[in-house]
């Protein structure tokens, strides 16, 4: 059976980019089984996936999806997707996958057949010609695409023709799927590993916080973090390193400890600043980071703050008055200056100190200054659960071109001094 000219193009058009491996797989079968054969399977390498080498020279591949036609439910419980298998590079599958073109076979091999579990044994032991073409990405082999059918004549050469497009077709998209999924793995790893631990949440003190990365990037380079401190006192942490991707969020961790570890020693905020400035400066690469420090004190009511660099926080008062503290403004930490200053503001039961990253008022089209006017305006007024609030500010404010980072705080009303 032979395909018209138009049906490949058709194909190649619905197997365009911006499908994830599955979707791929599915589209090849809906076009292969049953119009080519009883049965299909797609494949792709598990090195292009997982970003692993192949153990003693067998090639490993990922089954995608499988499908036999009429029965279908027996196969997908034997030949499940997700399944990894095996095979020496001198078997059928080994040799279409090294670059030999599309093979043909009248029944599995004995080695491979043992890779295969019983029941998926017992439906490919119907079939009696096979055919697997590569599915192949810029000169390189991705995966494979396998026919099969009860009949025991051969694929004819238009047929095989055919197929061979329809998976050139596909090799590109799976290939890109492949990284892509592969990458996003890798950033949800790192990601994972860089999240701070749940910090250990003071008494006197109400705190909730929120951080994204910029849109494209797993993980990014803003960092927040709550310090207890002696007396029931706490410390309140946010960070911009000046970059976004992988290396800012190494630089950020990094920096992040450094200020834990800091602020832990109960240093005054503009020491600690100058610490962490000096910290920074031996990091590599020239990093450069904005950053607020602010040290709340429950019983005294008040609030101690240092700046690097970094944009003032805002006071929401429990009258709905909002305003900017005066603080000085000091240069970013990992220039080696060394000098800053600090301040001391009131910070009464039921106001809301909110401490963010430039990404959460600042953007191409906003100017940092009508972004705190409006940052300003949203969190003005009476406040109930602090993670709710800043839920509404991120989804208000952010303009989803940066990281961006929120954290609040505030002294319950009637909290005992």
């Amino acid at each position: 059976m032979t395909e018209s000219p138009a049906g490949p193009d058709r194909a190649g058009r619905r197997l365009g980019p911006h499908l994830d491996l599955t979707d791929i797989a599915d589209l090849l079968l809906d076009m292969t089984v049953p119009r080519f054969g009883a049965g299909g399977a797609v494949f792709v390498l598990e090195r292009l996936v997982a970003g692993l080498t192949d153990p003693g020279g067998q090639l490993v591949v990922r089954r995608l999806r499988s499908r036999f036609h009429p029965d279908d439910a027996l196969a997908q419980a034997t030949l499940p997707p997700g399944e990894l298998l095996a095979f020496g590079a001198g078997s059928v599958y080994g040799r279409c996958l090294s670059g030999a073109g599309p093979v043909q076979f009248s029944e599995l091999e004995s080695a491979m057949l043992a890779r295969i579990r019983p029941g998926g044994r017992a439906v490919l032991s119907q079939h009696r010609s096979f055919l697997a073409v590569p599915m192949t990405a810029h000169g390189a082999v991705a995966g494979l695409l396998v026919v099969s059918r009860a009949g025991a004549d051969p694929y004819p050469d238009a047929e095989v023709a055919v197929l061979a497009d329809l998976a050139a077709r596909a090799g590109a998209g799976v290939a890109d799927a492949a990284e892509f999924a592969r990458r996003r793995r890798d950033g949800e790893a790192l990601r994972r590993g860089l999240v701070p631990a749940q910090p250990s949440l003071p008494d006197q003190v109400e705190v909730a916080w929120r951080s994204t990365p910029a849109p494209g990037y797993p993980v990014g380079g803003d960092w927040w973090d709550v310090v207890p401190l002696p007396g029931g006192r706490t410390g309140l942490v946010v960070g911009d390193v000046m970059a976004h991707g992988a290396a800012a969020a190494m630089l950020m961790a990094q920096l992040r400890a450094a200020a834990h570890t800091l602020a832990d020693l109960d240093l005054e905020p503009a020491e600690m600043m100058v610490r962490l400035d000096r910290s920074a400066a031996t990091l590599p690469g020239g990093t450069c980071a904005t950053c607020v420090y602010a040290v709340v004190d429950p019983a005294e009511e008040c609030c101690t703050m240092a700046l690097a660099g970094h944009l003032s926080p805002v006071l929401a008062l429990p009258d709905g008055r909002t305003h900017l503290p005066a603080l000085p403004a000091g240069l970013p930490v990992g220039l080696g200056v060394g000098q800053f200053g600090q301040a001391r503001i009131k910070f009464p039961p039921g106001a809301v100190l909110a401490l963010y990253t430039d990404g959460l008022v600042e953007s191409r089209t906003r100017s940092f200054t009508k972004g705190v006017l409006a940052l300003r305006s949203a969190i003005s007024g009476e406040h109930g659960d602090l993670t709710g609030t800043c839920d509404t500010l991120i989804e208000s404010l952010r303009h989803r071109e940066d990281d961006v980072t929120v954290l609040l705080a505030r002294i319950p009303p009637g909290c005992p001094g």
